[in-house]
Formats: C-alpha cells, sequence, structure tokens
C-alpha cells in the first residue's frame, strides 16, 4: 500500500535529499507526453498522487506550472481561482520551506479524472508548452536552485495568495508569473525567472492599484451617502 508524507510542515532537513543540481530535471511536455503514451484503458483514472510520484524531482515545478496555467488563460470558468488556488497555496508555500519533494493531503492524492478526459486536455496544451520550452533553457541557473529556489517559491507564494482576492481581471497577470517561475524552476533557466518576477511585481502593482481605486470609490460613495 502506497504511503504518503503525513507532516506539511516537515521542511528540506526532514525530507528525503532533494534532487541533484548537476542533474537536469526532465522537460515538463516529456513528462506529460509520458502519461499519455503509458499503455491504459481510456476508462482508467489518473491520480493526482500517481502524476505527484511520476514526474519525480520536477514535481514541484510541473504541478504548479498545470495548477497556474488554467487561471493564466482567460477562461469564463467561475471560480476557478479558488479551486486551483488551494493546491497553489499549500505548493509554493512548500516550495518556500525547502521541501525536497511535494506534499499533498490525500484528499488531494485521491483526485482523479478519467484518462480520456486527460489526453484531451493535455493534447490541446502540449504544443503550447512545447513552444514555451523553446524560449528557455539553463543559464544564470544560479537563480533557480537552493537558497534562490525558495526565494521564487516566496514570490509565487505571495502570488498564489492573490488568486484568492476578488478582484476582477486580477488574478490573470499573477498566475502567468507562477506559470512561468515554474517552467523556469523546471529548466532551471535563471532570465526566465527574472522575466517571470517583474510580470509577478507588475501583477502586484496591478492589484494594488485595483484594490486602492475600489477603497477610494468606495469611501467616496460612503460620503455622499452621509451628506445627503
Amino acid at each position: 500500500m502506497q504511503t504518503h508524507p503525513a507532516d506539511p510542515e516537515r521542511v528540506q532537513n526532514d525530507s528525503p535529499p532533494g534532487p541533484n543540481p548537476t542533474v537536469q530535471p526532465r522537460r515538463l511536455s516529456d513528462l506529460l507526453q509520458a502519461v499519455l503514451d503509458a499503455p491504459a484503458s481510456p476508462e482508467e483514472r489518473i491520480y493526482l498522487g500517481g502524476l505527484i510520484d511520476s514526474f519525480g524531482n520536477s514535481a514541484f515545478g510541473a504541478l504548479i506550472f498545470i495548477f497556474a496555467l488554467p487561471v493564466a488563460v482567460p477562461i469564463a470558468i467561475p471560480g476557478i481561482s479558488a479551486l486551483l488556488g488551494a493546491p497553489l497555496l499549500l505548493l509554493t508555500w512548500q516550495l518556500m520551506r525547502g521541501r525536497a519533494q511535494p506534499w499533498l493531503p490525500d484528499v488531494m492524492r485521491n483526485r482523479s479524472f478519467q484518462r480520456k478526459d486527460f489526453r484531451s486536455i493535455v493534447g490541446r496544451v502540449l504544443p503550447w508548452v512545447r513552444w514555451l520550452e523553446r524560449l528557455v533553457r539553463p543559464r544564470l541557473s544560479m537563480l533557480a536552485i537552493g537558497r534562490a529556489e525558495r526565494i521564487v517559491g516566496a514570490l509565487a507564494f505571495a502570488l498564489a495568495l492573490i488568486l484568492f482576492l476578488p478582484v476582477p481581471f486580477g488574478n490573470t497577470v499573477p498566475a502567468l508569473a507562477v506559470a512561468i517561475l515554474a517552467l523556469a524552476l523546471l529548466e532551471r533557466d535563471g532570465i526566465a525567472i527574472l522575466v517571470g518576477a517583474t510580470v509577478g511585481f507588475t501583477g502586484i502593482a496591478i492589484v494594488s492599484g485595483v484594490i486602492l481605486a475600489l477603497v477610494q470609490g468606495a469611501i467616496l460613495l460612503v460620503r455622499s451617502v452621509i451628506q445627503l
């Protein structure tokens, strides 16, 4: 029977040894393609826990990218930010704390979907992932490993928090930044991390501006009501 880590707060010192920084993780497109090519019937279900295990030392970047991308793409699915924001928060928190492998509670690990549905979604996303992978490559890798990886996790965690805010059109840019940062970690691309950080701080500035404008508007509205 498969066992799972029991302590979400356990940091890297108590976790299994992290991935070797000299070994390049597999590309996200290869990981997704391997899941698609695995021999199985179309009606078989894919479990989130199984995906985590199959991603190996690329699990953090792959999962964060997978959860962030649907929020970054402007699609009209009510509540998608709150639905995907929770696992994003959990994953980015653990990345910030320096865990070697992601931990998810059993209620999340046991979530599943039919393989044919997974094939349909991944089939549409995979060409875009491959296109993005042509733009990134290992460079300035010191910005994507070790302590720098924790700093990236802290920024991604702050951006994931924004996804819970009910700000009109305020989720797209932060989620895009998280997706860029995740792909940059997978490819150990320091330049892409700088790009993702720039997009992230831009998203924070936009959301802060919108919130400030809403607060000022609410204050003016209250004052006008009081003066009536």
